[in-house]
């Protein structure tokens, strides 16, 4: 073995941090963020000052170079005074020479980093003009955040490499660059510590290149992730000065024909956003052994790819993703101001990732821009810049697809190996409109590419749902300090989704709002948000591979990252409460239920289909597909080696309940996959309540309908609208039933002390969804199903909800209300209100027009009527 190394002196651990405007310095730890580990400063762009002593016990046997992993975001070094050198750029690695600056005894490094300002000037660009990915979501993560080493190197050693293998030749491709001209480079190519081939590399000058060639060369792939060790050496007067080692690996992965191949083995994409941020939203794992055990339960919950988000992370990231079998799309970290100089750096930092990461065999794709973040698209300039760099990296990359821009709408693809497009719509409140959405995406439509005439798609591009996903909120509590105080990035979610994205005063609005009461804990409402998620994300997964034309996706996302709480895991990576069950759709074959209905009549039989959704691969020949109810096997069929569809009718129980439907694969004993369905079952009881006045003849056929006696001397009357009777009939002391339907419904009966309206329903509801809930206490007790609503009640959910009820001036009892994110954009749907001397019920849910459609209406009107009553 060669002998030749670099002794190295770690310098990470603690360093004193300088403030502005501070004479005490405080200690923080090296690597990491300064902005996440001190208090009050998470959104900090100020220049801060980093020191350290280090001691030099004996001269070194070359020369001493000071290495960072990469510093956010301008780095000027000191050492014992003396100016060394300065780099700007928050991703990658730098070095310098400190020797003439050190001396025998103790010495002191100082570190003084800017952070680009929030607003730029002509004479210093703004850091929304940087590469910096989202830390203008979940701010700055400055300082130096990754590691810094001081090795003792010969003056001929190696100070840049980069690594290219082609599976197809067995060649590996070096290109490198020594700090002082060598004699001779070698090249040894290793698999488990055992030489596999041998080669001299070319120098020129302080270049060295070369190829060397493994032949038959053992796969990388995602079950049996083999790598080799590329190990370079320098030779200076007949003796090794340096040797550098990489790992790398030999795979294919191209596109043919709007499918993906590894190693010419035809591949579904099921990846998983990452953001690539660790709890307290520092860009680095503080334990990487341990992220990497949490990597392992994401392949365990059937993922074959990381998306690593706009930037590029910690190296080890890709190690690990080399080690375990995990494919990667990996992207440049993004801007959000055009500029031509932010652009060229940009091209520029790409070529640089690519230089440095290429040899990773888990990486497969690259993204330049995502949904067209720093670009205007309405510019032919700009696009014409797109293209180019397309041009450029399709070729620098190779071996790799490039993504020209990861899109969404309104924007588009130009030239693209893969033709993705990101949807997020929220369950159930827009089921249909996703299921039309993809139904359309999957037949290639012209949306996903430019309309200025420009567009260059072949139409063999895959198609990928490359961002789609859910909400739900994570315990949290256990972020609050000691004292009780918020977690300081509940604020930074203010500016997204309609601010329903802040978390401030989370649990004065958890207690003030009456979920305490209604869901009787937090935990309890967590859990169902929870379950939601889990019922969302299935949903859209299987929806998504029912189309077999669309080739994969991406599942936004693998973990919470601050106020963003949208992950499988939350923030501390700790799997959310059905994160395990979510395995079973996302595994190398599926199932997908669909029923027909989603709440029926007791005595009713369940019409649903129940498709097996193989891997390219196919199903194994012993496949069953089975429909469960209520953990209890109704029917099983053979599931056929391709898609296969399987059309049934099934009894139900007849208990006015919500009931589990479940549709699984089984191989022999074991569970495949499964897709399940809560189905409610509404008991058509006799009417137990007295008769009820109807305001017009729709009004007393919905009535009849319910088998509701009518009578005009009846205390309750149902209206649709708050007329001159109704208000009469209220202050009479009699009570009133509003089913508001229209924008007019309360007409100006509520515009004083205070003020009500009928308004739409607030925020986005898809990347936020909105969450929608009934109190099932009281009047509302038979209405079968959770106090979450599920897609049963997806009819149900009207144009309009209330405003302005409750408030400080007009109390009310809220039976069913709507909310999003955290707990935000709050508003009523079902409440009782005092009305001069009577009351008045005021419902947005569509009960009436939902009758024919959904037996839930029937549950839900006859709830209404109750609590209208007083029951």
């Amino acid at each position: 073995m060669l002998t030749a190394h670099r002794a190295a002196v770690s310098l990470d651990g603690a360093w004193l941090l300088h403030l502005p405007g501070d004479a005490e310095s405080r200690e923080v730890m090296i690597p990491g963020t300064w902005t996440t580990q001190v208090a009050g400063y998470g959104d900090s762009h100020e220049t801060v000052r980093f020191e350290r002593e280090f001691e030099v016990t004996s001269a070194p046997a070359g020369r001493l170079v000071l290495c960072f992993g990469a510093v956010n975001h301008t780095a000027s070094v000191r050492v014992n005074g003396r100016e060394i050198g300065t780099h700007s750029g928050a991703w990658e690695p730098f070095e310098f020479d400190i020797t003439d600056a050190v001396s025998a005894g103790p010495n002191t490094i100082e570190v003084t980093v800017s952070y680009p300002p929030r607003f730029g000037s002509s004479s210093e660009p703004g850091f929304l003009e940087h590469p910096l990915g989202k830390q203008s979501w979940y701010g700055t993560t400055a300082g130096i955040w990754q590691s810094v080493v001081l090795e003792d190197r010969h003056p001929v050693h190696v100070r840049a490499l980069s690594i290219r293998s082609d599976a197809a030749t067995g060649t590996i491709s070096l290109r490198g660059a020594a700090a002082a001209e060598a004699e001779s480079a070698q090249v040894r190519v290793l698999r488990d510590d055992a030489v596999v081939t041998t080669a001299a590399l070319t120098v020129q000058g302080t270049e060295v290149s070369g190829d060397i060639v493994v032949v038959d060369p053992e796969l990388w792939d995602l079950d049996d992730p083999r790598l080799y060790t590329v190990e370079v050496s320098l030779q200076s007067a007949g003796a090794t000065t340096d040797v550098l080692t990489r790992d790398t690996g030999f795979r294919s992965f191209r596109s043919q024909g709007g499918r993906f191949f590894l190693n010419d083995r035809e591949i579904y994409l099921r990846a998983v956003l990452d953001q690539d941020y660790h709890p307290g939203a520092t860009p680095a794992a503080d334990d990487f052994a341990a992220w990497e055990d949490m990597l392992r339960q994401t392949k365990a919950l059937g993922f074959n790819m990381l998306r690593v988000h706009i930037k590029r992370p910690d190296p080890r990231y890709y190690e690990i993703a080399d080690r375990m079998g995990m494919l990667v799309w990996t992207e440049l970290p993004s801007w959000m101001t055009w500029t031509p100089e932010t652009a060229k750096a940009g091209h520029e930092l790409l070529r640089s990732l690519i230089d440095r990461d290429g040899h990773h065999p888990s990486i497969v794709i690259w993204t330049i821009m995502n949904e067209s973040w720093g670009i205007d698209l309405a510019s032919a300039t700009q696009r014409a810049w797109l293209r180019d760099v397309f041009d450029d990296i399709e070729q620098y990359a190779a071996g790799s697809l490039v993504v020209d821009n990861s899109a969404c709408e309104p924007n588009f693809h130009l030239r693209t190996h893969i033709d993705d497009f990101h949807v997020y719509r929220g369950i159930p409140e827009s089921r249909q409109v996703w299921d039309a959405k993809i139904a359309d995406f999957a037949t290639r439509p012209d949306w996903t590419f430019s309309p200025h005439g420009d567009a260059e798609r072949t139409g063999d591009e895959p198609l990928v749902l490359s961002e789609f996903g859910n909400w739900g909120l994570p315990h949290v509590l256990d972020q609050y300090d000691d004292d009780g105080a918020e977690p300081w990035w509940f604020a930074l979610g203010a500016d997204w989704a309609f601010g329903a994205a802040e978390g401030t005063g989370l649990m004065a609005r958890f207690r003030g709002l009456g979920l305490e009461d209604t869901f009787g804990s937090w935990e309890e409402l967590v859990r169902q948000l929870h379950h939601a998620q889990l019922v969302a994300n299935r949903y859209q997964t299987t929806s998504i591979r029912l189309h077999d034309d669309i080739r994969g996706y991406v599942l936004t996302q693998l973990s919470d990252v601050q106020w963003e709480a949208n992950g499988l895991f939350d923030m501390n990576r700790r799997p959310k409460e059905y994160t395990a069950e979510f395995a079973l759709a996302n595994g190398e074959h599926a199932v997908a239920l669909r029923p027909e209905a989603y709440s029926l009549y007791a005595g009713d039989e369940l019409a649903l289909t129940v498709t097996s959704l193989p891997a390219p691969v196919g199903l194994p020949a012993d496949v069953t597909m089975r429909v469960v109810v209520n953990g209890e096997p109704v029917a099983s069929q053979p599931a056929g080696a391709d898609r296969e569809e399987w059309t049934l009718r099934i009894p139900m129980p007849a208990e006015n309940a919500q009931h589990l439907v479940e549709a699984e694969l089984h191989v022999g004993g074991e569970l495949l996959a499964r897709d399940a369905a809560d189905i409610l079952v509404v008991a058509r009881t006799p009417w137990a309540g007295g008769a009820v006045r109807a305001g017009d003849a729709e009004i007393a056929q919905w009535l009849g309908e319910l088998s509701v006696p009518t009578s005009v001397d009846s205390d309750l009357l149902v209206v649709r609208s708050f007329t001159a009777e109704a208000q009469q009939h209220a202050r009479s002391g009699g009570r009133v039933l509003l089913l508001a339907e229209a924008d007019n419904a309360l007409g100006a009966a509520f515009d004083y002390l205070p003020s009500a309206r009928l308004t739409s329903r607030a925020g986005d509801g898809d990347w936020v969804p909105r969450t929608e809930w009934l109190d099932r206490r009281g009047a509302f007790a038979e209405v079968p199903g959770d106090t979450i609503l599920g897609i049963a009640y997806e009819d149900l959910l009207g144009e309009f909800v209330i405003s302005g009820i409750p408030g400080p001036l007009r109390s009310a009892v809220v039976h069913s209300a709507i909310f999003s994110g955290w707990l935000r954009g709050a508003a009523t749907s079902t409440a009782t209100v005092r009305w001069s001397e009577g009351s008045v019920t005021i419902s947005t849910l569509r009960v009436r027009e939902a009758l024919q459609t959904s037996p839930i209406a029937h549950a839900v009107g006859r709830a209404l009527l109750r609590a209208s009553a007083g029951e």
